[in-house]
């Protein structure tokens, strides 16, 4: 359940969008539902834009907060996500403003790829993701028996 009592569900799938004159972007109706009133809007790693509901957010934000400032590594992590993190609304119609430098920096242009991230959204340049996908895709059965194998060794 979130905070105003409401089933709280995973996001899921991929859909194809397209930025508008202003940068705007609407988001799934089904998405739309799950996210609160503010969003949070991050670059994030492999060359995309992570998109936050508030609660989700702060999560991810205390955490990155609480790194050790005397590790020059903590200060640099903290410094890029929090640097590169705008907030934002979706307005009445489901529309997202995203930032002209976020979109610069996540190499988007005008075609995007929106995708279901469990907790919060991702959005990719619809050509940078097809090429992903198809590599990751073929490499998924190797990669889960890699990460099963991680897990399961560090369970020991």
């Amino acid at each position: 359940m979130d905070r105003k009592g409401r089933k709280w569900k995973m996001f899921v799938g991929q859909f194809e969008h397209s930025l508008d004159e202003k940068n705007r972007i609407v988001l799934p109706a089904k998405f739309r539902s799950q996210l609160s009133s503010t969003v949070y809007i991050s670059l994030d790693l492999d060359s995309c834009l992570s998109v936050y509901s508030e609660a989700t957010y702060l999560k991810k934000a205390e955490y990155i907060a609480s790194l050790d400032d005397f590790n020059q590594a903590s200060r640099s992590l903290k410094r890029v996500f929090f640097a590169n993190t705008y907030e934002g609304s979706v307005d009445k119609v489901g529309r997202l403003m995203i930032p002209a430098l976020l979109l610069k920096k996540a190499k988007i242009n005008k075609e995007v790829s929106i995708v279901g991230a469990f907790d919060h959204l991702q959005i990719f340049s619809s050509e940078l993701l097809d090429s992903s996908l198809e590599k990751e895709e073929k490499d998924y059965e190797k990669l889960a028996s890699q990460l099963r194998g991680e897990k399961n060794h560090a369970l020991q």
